[in-house]
């Protein structure tokens, strides 16, 4: 009997598998080049997990893009409502956020145990959260949910311009980009972006139990932007 918990545990589990197979050859490509790039004499900084760290952010953002782009109309035209699609779809983003940080977690552990490459790979973190060595909940925790946070960032985008069209999604764009820099803001204490460096917004001094909270608010907030735009999109039959 297809229930609505089937159906919704169905798009969850298409959803991470198909997703954690572009994470694989992601991951694998990160992995290559930080072997391969201090050969040609480039110092690297930061170690696997923080280069991990820096780079999801931005692989997340594109695959919340083209998830939403590639199967929200897939997944309405095929009879799945729009309530399991979210669903599912959430609770494959948070499990593949979750899933990058435990295998990056582990590589970062194996090569640091491997005496030819000990001196030969920088072990520096460099981003005070992912310090390992205070607490592993922390670093799991809160690496997870900045890069979900950032794929929210690109479903919101998607979800805006199926809403409203091309206006749309510029307007989506901003709130977007809004909301990852608060997120860099709360966690790194500086904003990437040049556009919203012109906010100039003074860096805070929060405590990591100030910061969860206020990344939790972020993500939570996005999840229900994100589910009352595209509860009314409109998706013409097959």
């Amino acid at each position: 009997m297809n229930t609505p918990n089937n159906t919704m545990f169905k798009v969850t589990k298409d959803l991470f598998l198909i997703q954690m197979k572009w994470t694989f050859w992601y991951m694998l490509v990160v992995l290559v080049l930080f072997l391969i790039i201090p050969l040609f004499s480039v110092k690297m900084e930061l170690n696997f997990l923080s280069t991990m760290y820096t780079s999801t952010k931005i692989y997340m953002l594109v695959i919340g893009i083209i998830s939403s782009l590639a199967f929200f109309a897939h997944y309405v035209q095929n009879g799945i409502t729009r309530k399991d699609y979210f669903s599912g779809s959430a609770i494959a983003a948070e499990g593949l956020a979750f899933s990058i940080m435990f295998i990056a977690s582990i590589i970062n552990g194996i090569l640091y145990i491997i005496e030819p490459l000990k001196g030969y790979l920088p072990d520096n973190a460099n981003i005070g959260f992912l310090d390992m060595t205070s607490t592993w909940m922390i670093p799991m925790l809160v690496f997870s949910l900045i890069i979900f946070g950032f794929y929210l960032a690109g479903w919101l985008i998607i979800a805006g311009y199926q809403r409203y069209g091309g206006w749309g999604c510029v307007a989506f764009i901003l709130i977007a980009l809004l909301s990852v820099s608060f997120i860099d803001l709360l966690w790194e204490g500086d904003i990437t972006y040049p556009l919203i460096n012109l906010l100039t917004i003074p860096s805070p001094n929060l405590s990591i139990v100030v910061s969860l909270i206020c990344t939790i608010i972020l993500v939570a907030t996005g999840l229900l932007l994100i589910r009352s735009l595209t509860k009314r999109v409109t998706i013409q039959p097959k």
